[in-house]
């Protein structure tokens, strides 16, 4: 694999200090999950991404969330911030790569956002059906 297919692309925001409504609204998202963490005072968040046209969806995230995002690590509202980008990986494969636009990196890390690329082990006979 050498193109950018990924199955599946997420925000996850880890050590979020403020309230589900509060983050939703900065970031003009609505989170797909938020749940307490560990620590009594933080809480993990997720935002879906849409992968029908995965490089869009990942820039169009940048320029709407990214500055929010940059300030909310800035004053410690948010712990971390990850881009978790998944591919398949067939059951009989070999090998696996794709690369990841430089534009697309360029614009999540600049605001800070660290990006994880996420391999899972896929059955090739279910895809058949």
């Amino acid at each position: 694999m050498s193109l950018f297919e990924p199955f599946a692309i997420a925000l996850r925001l880890s050590g979020v200090r403020v309230g589900q409504l509060e983050l939703d609204g900065a970031l003009k998202r609505l989170t797909s999950r938020f749940e307490p963490e560990d620590d009594a005072d933080s809480s993990y968040a997720q935002i879906d991404v849409d992968v029908d046209n995965p490089v869009r969806a990942v820039l169009e995230l940048a320029e709407h969330c990214g500055p929010a995002v940059a300030a909310m690590l800035a004053d410690r509202r948010i712990g971390k911030a990850v881009l978790d980008i998944a591919f398949d990986f067939p059951e009989e494969g070999e090998a696996m790569s794709t690369r990841l636009p430089a534009h697309m990196v360029a614009a999540v890390a600049g605001h800070d956002i660290d990006i994880e690329v996420s391999v899972y082990l896929t059955d090739v006979e279910e895809s058949e059906d």
